[in-house]
């Protein structure tokens, strides 16, 4: 349990307008001993503390700020929830319950920016948006935060950079940009060397930044083709097969980890643009395989234990992926309505079985 008896005790003496000399001369004790309390290195004897309560007027209870810690605990499996939603109405509701709760907690007003900024108007909640930002920027100490928040900020930036009625430029982004920390100053790229080989988390922390690369790897690789139509078709489908067999190399048990969403989305662009250049054996073969993966990645446990040679023993968390996500309703989505097939193709029976065996 977390005690916040060094928080509270400075909480409750400049409520009083008191100095620490004040508050330690009443006590009758130096006032590098109230620094010290403060500062969380220390704690009153136990005969100090009846006396401190009564002066204060609170409770033992609220002195050691025990009905906060029973709310840090919430707080932490609330946050753990919202963080793997990925239905945006779900998470809209608990965010609003834990504004509620906790209205000026930096941990909740960063998860309510980068909800803003990501499934809101951003021209009606642009005012929130900088306050929010600034807020965070200007008064919390937690460089983790502030460095998210400007992560989200600049995906916020970029997006009014190109309108045209914004005074957002993307040398704006590059300011950001600017600020933000290299790869090699991140925490999995630091941790994989630099933990003690006899530390338990030795191997798990190698395991985290090798599989970090590999998302990093993938999103890059993909926005630098994928969404490019600077590329041919053919060109594209190349790339992604390639990309396909270093996964299946990677991750030879089967289990994709954290990429299984990118190996079942892969095999369906495979299968629309394989469409496109016309070819619909191959389309309809793609499509298949992504059909497989998602009813098989809905049917994994929460918790599965991966067993390829770089992940030997690694533990994968569904809930990683968004505890509400369910790859197969996902792929009948994404092949009845966002996929570009004709509706000749989708009338086909073949196609017509792969959606019923996403239906069952």
């Amino acid at each position: 349990m977390n005690i916040y008896f060094g928080e509270n005790i400075k909480k409750f003496r400049k409520e009083r307008k008191l100095t620490q000399e004040a508050l330690a001369e009443y006590l009758d004790v130096s006032f590098q001993t109230v620094s010290k309390w403060e500062r969380g290195e220390g704690y009153p004897d136990i005969t100090t503390l009846p006396v401190i309560s009564t002066f204060f007027g609170v409770t033992l209870d609220e002195l050691f700020g025990v009905n906060r810690a029973e709310t840090e605990v919430k707080l932490v499996s609330m946050l753990e929830k919202y963080d793997n939603l990925c239905d945006v109405d779900m998470r809209k509701t608990l965010l609003d319950e834990l504004l509620q709760i906790a209205p000026n907690d930096f941990r909740i007003l960063l998860r309510e920016l980068s909800y803003l900024i990501h499934f809101c108007d951003n021209k009606i909640s642009a005012k929130r948006i900088h306050t929010l930002y600034d807020n965070i920027q200007n008064n919390c100490n937690n460089d983790r935060i502030r460095i998210s928040a400007t992560r989200h900020m600049i995906y916020y930036y970029a997006d009014l950079a190109k309108t045209n009625d914004s005074t957002i430029s993307f040398s704006d982004v590059e300011d950001l940009l600017r600020n933000m920390p290299c790869m090699r100053d991140g925490q999995e790229f630091i941790a994989s060397y630099l933990y003690p080989r006899d530390h338990p988390s030795y191997y798990q922390n190698i395991q985290e930044a090798i599989e970090e690369s590999i998302c990093l790897l993938d999103t890059s690789v993909s926005h630098y083709y994928l969404y490019d139509e600077n590329f041919s078709i053919e060109y594209k489908i190349n790339i992604l097969e390639r990309t396909l067999k270093i996964k299946h190399m990677i991750y030879d048990d089967g289990n994709y980890g954290e990429q299984w969403q990118s190996v079942i989305y892969s095999y369906g662009h495979l299968g629309y643009l394989y469409f496109q250049k016309g070819s619909t054996e191959k389309a309809l073969e793609n499509l298949k395989t992504s059909v497989a993966l998602a009813k098989e990645y809905d049917t994994l446990e929460r918790i599965t234990i991966m067993h390829s040679q770089l992940f030997e023993g690694r533990k994968f968390d569904k809930h990683k992926l968004g505890s509400t996500y369910m790859a197969t309703s996902r792929m009948k989505d994404l092949m009845s309505e966002k996929y570009p097939l004709s509706e000749s193709f989708k009338s086909s029976n073949e196609f017509k079985e792969l959606l019923e065996i996403l239906n069952s």
